[in-house]
């Protein structure tokens, strides 16, 4: 068969790994850093995707499902949606076998809007080196999540596209997390001459005893006469902790949840799938996610991979049986409706091959 991949000349640098931090300083340094991918959001969205390719099935040629292994699919679930995009180097070993050599970073040129004529100047890192190559566009396996009529070449993700939720949801958990990095103490009042942590303080022991206390008893003497003074000098108030800790307005939370269901339906899932609803909405969700987010994905992953490896390639969910109730339903109202049993059997999908 003919191979299409025809790179020129391999140049490794050490350069592009420089300038992508130098990037990100700058990012971070104007306050432009996308700090939403960090967030619980981003990860559950990228994190079920991710998973959900990595068990899909590959059908074709043995070379081709050593190639695109669960590993491979797992990144490029979760790059579409942290990234809106990923791109593969088509290599080959030396013993013949084909691989998928992950980009870190890369860029199209080009003097027309045919795709075909695309040249790419892709980057793969190890662990002590980076591998530059130009390819033409039939060297590189490109997905993406979405792309503008004036940048065909560049995908753009659900966090980019609403980037507005995103900051929120980034804003209020990162307000969670700082107030929640504040010091968590007890604070108890002590009389005014009660000790100046010397050696001779009358309330050194006390203090040794509290600190290492940690959640235990502590049996003290009891200040109900005051300190010396009687009862009047020591009021019970001064003698209960008060806690210094994390007291987040209830608003907050709520805002962090909402922005959470927002960035969810943004990146094609249901909440539904991550909180605690009942197994039909479970079911439900999962269903819609899988129809309408990772299907169409898994399609669009499945063409490209059959035109840039010149073969017949097809991922398959069959293992789970994802729309099973659903299934059985349609059996049942076409077999109340007067349809043979095969044929509503072949109809609703439940007819073994």
């Amino acid at each position: 068969m003919r191979w299409p991949w025809s790179p020129k000349p391999e140049k490794r640098s050490g350069s592009d790994y420089s300038d992508i931090i130098i990037r990100l300083a700058e990012a971070q340094a104007a306050g432009t850093a996308a700090d939403s991918a960090s967030t619980a959001a981003a990860e559950a969205a990228s994190g079920a995707m991710s998973r959900a390719f990595a068990g899909a099935d590959v059908e074709g040629p043995g070379w081709a499902r050593e190639a695109v292994s669960g590993p491979w699919l797992a990144l490029q679930g979760r790059n579409l949606v942290r990234h809106g995009q990923s791109l593969s180097v088509i290599r080959m070993r030396a013993d013949g076998r084909v691989w998928l050599a992950p980009a870190a970073s890369w860029n199209f040129e080009g003097g027309t809007d045919d795709p075909d004529s695309w040249i790419c100047r892709a980057t793969t890192y190890g662990p002590a080196a980076s591998v530059t190559r130009t390819l033409p566009s039939s060297g590189v396996v490109f997905i993406q999540w979405g792309s503008t009529a004036g940048t065909p070449y560049a995908g753009v993700g659900p966090l980019s596209w609403a980037s507005t939720t995103a900051r929120l949801g980034a804003q209020a958990e990162r307000s969670l997390a700082e107030e929640a990095s504040g010091p968590v103490a007890q604070i108890l009042p002590v009389p005014q001459d009660g000790g100046d942590g010397s050696d001779q303080d009358p309330l050194a022991q006390l203090k040794l005893d509290i600190a290492a206390a940690k959640g235990r008893a502590v049996l003290t003497e009891t200040t109900a006469s005051g300190w010396g003074e009687g009862r009047a000098a020591a009021p019970m108030s001064d003698w209960k902790p008060s806690r210094l800790g994390p007291n987040p307005p209830a608003t907050m939370p709520e805002t962090a949840r909402d922005a959470f269901s927002r960035t969810l339906a943004a990146c094609g899932a249901s909440p539904a799938l991550f909180d605690d609803s009942d197994g039909t909405s479970k079911r439900e969700a999962l269903r819609q996610w899988f129809m309408g987010t990772v299907r169409p994905l898994a399609m669009m992953l499945e063409r490209e991979l059959s035109v840039k490896l010149e073969a017949d390639i097809s991922l398959t969910f069959d293992g789970y049986p994802l729309d099973l109730q659903s299934r059985a339903t349609t059996f049942q109202k076409l077999v109340a409706g007067g349809v043979s049993v095969n044929e509503a059997l072949a109809t609703s999908g439940l007819l073994a091959e």
